[in-house]
């Protein structure tokens, strides 16, 4: 599901911003169910009633991988337009094969990723993770 390679920035960031999401949620960094825990929520898709299921072919690259999350990104945006929420769920990656037998998928496709989508649950913690600033993440090449 990531990189087994990743290393520092990258890293740091994603487990801020897990220990951030899950500490929302009262799950505590030292508690030794929290991975049952954080399992549990994921295949409970946080409580959506829908999950939609994102497929390319197989014979896609890179490219068409970029494509699919920048449209994804327009499904999100228009799913808060109807006063939706949605999370992008790449977990369902490491359940491929079920999915795909559940949803009828055929082998030339491979799965991208879930998107839980769904009405905003009252009473949970609104959490914005962190975010790195952009001369961090940016880099003007030819300016």
């Amino acid at each position: 599901m990531y990189p087994a390679e990743l290393t520092s920035p990258y890293l740091d960031r994603f487990s801020a911003a897990a220990a951030q999401r899950y500490e929302a949620l009262g799950i505590e960094r030292d508690d030794p169910d929290r991975p049952k825990k954080i399992a549990a929520l994921n295949s409970e898709a946080f409580g959506a009633p829908v999950v939609l299921f994102c497929y390319l072919d197989r014979t896609m690259g890179p490219g068409q991988w970029g494509d699919a999350g920048m449209y994804l990104q327009t499904v999100m945006l228009l799913l808060r337009a109807e006063g939706l929420h949605s999370c992008p769920q790449v977990m369902w990656t490491m359940y491929r094969k079920t999915v795909s037998q559940l949803v009828g998928a055929d082998d030339g496709l491979i799965l991208f990723c879930g998107v839980s989508a769904g009405f905003e649950k009252e009473g949970v913690p609104r959490l914005r993770t962190g975010r790195a600033d952009m001369m961090e993440t940016v880099s003007f090449i030819g300016v």
